[in-house]
């Protein structure tokens, strides 16, 4: 094969994986807490003569991806369950193989009166479920975390931070495990807004340019493979006429 091939397919991989970021992302886009996705990849700009008559084509050596940590907008949604966090950190939450780290803090009572998340999960507070009393009408969650009612003080939420957020592990539905080996830390000034969640960070409008222009880009290297194609089957045809 080729440099020219080698090029065009280096840069196919790379774009291919950016189109699957990118739609990742804009399903993920109305996810409470969800954190968009980013291709890394080092870029080698390469000249050849078909390319010179139009685009230039890149090499590329695709890294993988990393987790744009940037916090999204907060919604208020009037749910006293509703917890958002402003800053960094995590919710803690109880699973059936240890301990799992989200974002999104859109809550609610289990049977048990017991805070969980959407897919049921236990929130943890002091390293055990938040239980509800039967009789409290009144739910209050405090900035620095303390949830409470008309009949007393329940628990402090557990938050955890961790000093490298990309070694953490995605689990799916906006949930992460810590890496083999690596414990959380305190999570510094981030504090509680109550009746309120995290809305995703990706913004659907670049994230559609961005495909566009991946989309754009693999067709030019698509042309490129096909016309030194052309002239390799040209030049084969011409050789086994001599």
């Amino acid at each position: 094969m080729e440099n020219i091939s080698y090029i065009g397919l280096s840069q196919q991989m790379a774009l291919s994986s950016m189109m699957n970021a990118s739609a990742n992302n804009i399903a993920n886009m109305n996810t409470p807490g969800f954190k968009g996705q980013r291709v890394m990849f080092v870029d080698y700009l390469n000249k050849s003569p078909e390319a010179a008559r139009r685009d230039a084509i890149h090499q590329v050596l695709d890294y993988g991806t990393y987790r744009d940590t940037e916090q999204g907008a907060l919604q208020m949604t009037g749910n006293n369950l509703d917890v958002a966090i402003e800053g960094d950190g995590y919710f803690v939450v109880g699973g059936a193989n240890g301990n799992r780290y989200t974002r999104n803090g859109s809550f609610s009572l289990n049977a048990q009166r017991e805070l969980v998340t959407k897919t049921g999960e236990r929130v943890l507070g002091g390293g055990a479920p938040l239980v509800i009393p039967e009789d409290a009408r009144q739910i209050t969650i405090s900035p620095d975390g303390f949830v409470s009612t008309e009949t007393g003080e329940v628990g402090q939420l557990d938050i955890a931070n961790f000093a490298d957020p990309q070694t953490m592990n995605e689990e799916g539905d906006g949930f992460y495990t810590a890496a083999p080996g690596v414990q959380p830390g305190p999570a510094g000034e981030a504090r509680f807004v109550q009746g309120a969640v995290e809305s995703s960070n990706v913004n659907p409008i670049l994230e559609m340019n961005r495909m566009v222009e991946v989309l754009r880009a693999y067709q030019s290297a698509y042309r490129m493979l096909t016309n030194d194609h052309e002239r390799i089957r040209g030049a084969i045809q011409k050789l086994t006429r001599v």
